[in-house]
């Protein structure tokens, strides 16, 4: 079962170690991290988890019954190749190689992690 603690966080706490010894190595972390928190954060937008309004900040500069249309195109799409993206990040920073073992003994991939939480709150979302 997934922790409820960020994933980025804990890919932080991961390669802690690679990211002091090797500057490189932080950057692709860092952008991983905020990949991963990109991808939650649209996750939970689709699934009506979060009021993504929350989200953006717009000011109209005429009347305040000015009415503002805001859509979401391609969301989906958006997802995929933040996906993508952090999967090659993932594998330049060798995830899944040498991931962290669980107490059966398997090695855990960090994407098959993001992929467990995604449905585990879409069955949350179901049952409601």
């Amino acid at each position: 079962m997934p922790s409820d603690e960020p994933l980025s966080a804990r890919l932080r706490a991961q390669f802690a170690e690679q990211c002091a010894a090797d500057a490189a190595v932080a950057v692709l972390v860092q952008e991983a991290c905020r990949i991963s928190d990109r991808l939650d954060a649209i996750d939970a937008i689709v699934t009506g988890k979060a009021d993504w309004i929350e989200l953006m900040h717009f000011r109209t500069k005429r009347d305040r019954e000015d009415v503002v249309e805001v859509t979401f195109d391609h969301v989906l799409g958006e997802a995929r190749q933040q996906a993508s993206a952090l999967r090659g990040l993932m594998s330049q920073l060798g995830a899944g190689k040498v991931g962290d073992v669980k107490a059966a003994g398997k090695v855990v991939d960090p994407l098959d992690e993001i992929a467990e939480r995604r449905a585990a709150r879409l069955r949350g979302t179901a049952s409601r």
